[in-house]
């Protein structure tokens, strides 16, 4: 831990006004809380839940003041959240998200952004970095949040939290901000790992079949596109877990290169359906926007629906890809994203170059439908650096125990 951090700050608790907030995770101008059901599995927890989840007579702001103003009073909460408090927990607010969250950032230029609480210093990370940040610095004991291209996985890694994207539609994630409808999933974060194992058991039903892990497979091609100090970093893990299964093999993913497959598949599908979820908004409404959503945005509402049914037939190719590649019981390991937190005052030549690294790592399993767990087990100079373990589709629930052990 640095010295520039702010943990173990004191936990929340549901009240109607917004909570003291140092960190500056949670929205003001839409707060809400509820009390959970008492008596239940998680009724000594408390929770955020990202601004882009629907809660009945809010209304709410996917991390931008326009789209707060227009939107209508919500009819029906989401089912996520609903389950969570029937289970027991207090939502004690909801978390700010990058704009629109189209940025895996953690920076919010209308609001304000969360701070990273390893590390006040660095970014914290997004679009769920009010959720991370929050779960991170005690506030609460978990969060809820979305992810397509990282937005729960980076910022978990960069706060050195446990986090899941869960296999595709493994989590109903009706009520939520309409975004990338073929891979946005709900994910949830946590830092102790009885409070992660709890949640999952009440978001998570039980996988299909009870399987059981043979090898770990190092994915090469993940690797060459960090720098060489990650690779390093990951040689004692690696052996760590690869004992623990009793085979360890190098492969490659893609053969064509990760980088086709964000620029060519990645990109085209987030691309066309965000746009057809916020094109309508945008002309509408003309929103102020930073340069990074902006620039994402224009270049989304020049995809052609040709292209797009494209993309998604090579996804498809890549799905089936890694379906037969972890059919036999393999677990993927990568770093979770290209480095620890870069420092806020790095140069946006120096952010862009590790969020192209970064989109390398995270476009796999959004484009395999798989789960993604990323848990902190590594640090460099003090900062976290998370480390992911992928699986077959709907194993999330196995993927999880497995994980959780090198947590001791």
């Amino acid at each position: 831990m640095t010295n520039y951090a702010m943990k173990n700050l004191e936990k929340l608790s549901v009240s109607t006004i917004p909570p003291y907030d140092p960190l500056q995770s949670f929205v003001r101008d839409n707060h809400i809380a509820i009390k959970g059901l008492k008596g239940k599995r998680l009724s000594n927890y408390v929770f955020g839940a990202k601004d882009v989840f629907k809660i009945k007579g809010t209304t709410w702001g996917n991390g931008h003041p326009d789209w707060l103003r227009y939107s209508q009073p919500d009819d029906f909460t989401a089912s996520a959240i609903l389950t969570l408090l029937d289970a027991g927990a207090d939502l004690v607010g909801k978390t700010i998200c990058d704009e629109l969250c189209y940025s895996i950032s953690g920076e919010n230029w209308h609001y304000g952004s969360p701070l990273n609480p390893t590390d006040t210093r660095r970014l914290t990370g997004g679009s769920s970095s009010g959720s991370c940040s929050a779960t991170a610095g005690g506030l609460v004991d978990f969060a809820i949040g979305s992810d397509c291209l990282g937005s729960v996985r980076v910022p978990a890694s960069y706060n050195g939290i446990i986090g899941l994207r869960p296999s595709y539609e493994r989590i109903q994630n009706d009520g939520e901000a309409p975004y990338c409808k073929s891979m946005d999933v709900l994910g949830f974060v946590a830092s102790e790992k009885e409070v992660f194992q709890d949640v999952a058991s009440v978001l998570l039903n039980e996988d299909p079949e009870k399987g059981t892990f043979t090898k770990l497979y190092v994915v090469d091609d993940a690797f060459e596109a960090v720098d060489s100090n990650v690779q390093e970093a990951f040689n004692a893990v690696i052996d760590k877990i690869g004992t623990k299964l009793g085979t360890i093999e190098h492969i490659k993913i893609a053969e064509e290169g990760l980088e086709y497959w964000v620029k060519e598949v990645f990109q085209i599908v987030q691309g066309y359906e965000i746009w057809e979820s916020y094109g309508g908004f945008v002309n509408k409404y003309r929103p102020r926007l930073s340069p990074g959503p902006k620039d994402r945005l224009e270049k989304a509402s020049t995809i052609s629906r040709e292209r797009y049914l494209e993309a998604k037939k090579k996804k498809e190719e890549f799905r089936q890809r890694v379906e037969h590649l972890l059919s036999d019981g393999a677990v993927l390991i990568t770093p979770t994203a290209s480095s620890v937190a870069p420092l806020k005052s790095a140069s946006l030549k120096e952010i862009d170059r590790l969020r192209t690294q970064s989109s390398h790592l995270l476009c796999i399993s959004p484009l395999a439908d798989i789960p993604q767990l990323t848990l902190p087990l590594l640090e460099q100079d003090g900062v976290p650096l998370g480390v992911t373990l992928m699986s077959a589709k709907n194993t999330d629930r196995t993927l999880i125990d497995f994980g959780l052990q090198f947590m001791d």
